[in-house]
């Protein structure tokens, strides 16, 4: 049986691993001019540093941003107003009814 969104809760372990990758990558961009290059065996190097954590991080918590997510892009039901105490308007039969019924006036 899947479980709701709710009770799925990512490892703590690696949550905290992807977040400390992520603040010592962009705390390296930014102060090593070096970091911000392309290497022969790694490739562009702010891919590592700052945006394969931040993707992972976002597949991690996909569930708690598709509640997010859900509850701003889908609008929330509108509701109906109350009707007044008043009761409902009778129909035309019943009137007849009623002036057929009710002695009439000289």
């Amino acid at each position: 049986m899947p479980q709701p969104f709710d009770a799925i809760r990512p490892d703590p372990r690696l949550n905290r691993t992807l977040w400390q990758w992520l603040a010592l990558g962009a705390l390296s961009l930014l102060v090593f001019p070096s970091a911000r290059g392309f290497d022969a065996w790694l490739g562009w190097l702010p891919f590592w540093a700052v945006i394969a954590p931040l993707s992972a991080l976002l597949i991690v918590h996909r569930h708690v941003l598709m509640t997010a997510w859900r509850g701003i892009l889908v609008p929330a039901p509108r509701r109906r107003r109350q009707r007044e105490t008043g009761g409902q308007a009778r129909s035309p039969r019943s009137s007849r009814a009623a002036r057929r019924q009710s002695p009439r006036a000289a």
